[in-house]
């Protein structure tokens, strides 16, 4: 789900209407990842920053890392009802 801002820039929300975060761990039709980054309010992690995945390229969307390894970037217009909020991210 996306929603349009005030501000006039897309947001990345979950189902329930909570905003997507980098660091956010998540599962994706039963596979667990963590949020690596959200292009619409470019928030990038330190393993993924902006100058490798630049805003006029990806301009929208997030990007998950599974535990696998594998990656994947959601548009806008991804199927909700397969992505699921675990927990926000602990630092240690």
């Amino acid at each position: 789900m996306a929603q349009l801002s005030t501000l006039g820039i897309m947001e990345q929300l979950y189902e329930n209407g909570a905003e997507i975060h980098v660091g956010d761990v998540v599962t994706y039709n039963g596979q667990r990842g963590q949020v690596m980054f959200v292009a619409d309010r470019r928030e990038y992690s330190e393993t993924y920053p902006e100058s490798d995945w630049p805003s006029s390229r990806y301009s929208t969307g997030f990007m998950i890392e599974f535990t696998n390894g594998a990656r994947l970037l959601l548009e806008i217009d991804y199927s909700d009802d397969l992505l699921e909020f675990v927990s926000k991210k602990t630092d240690r």
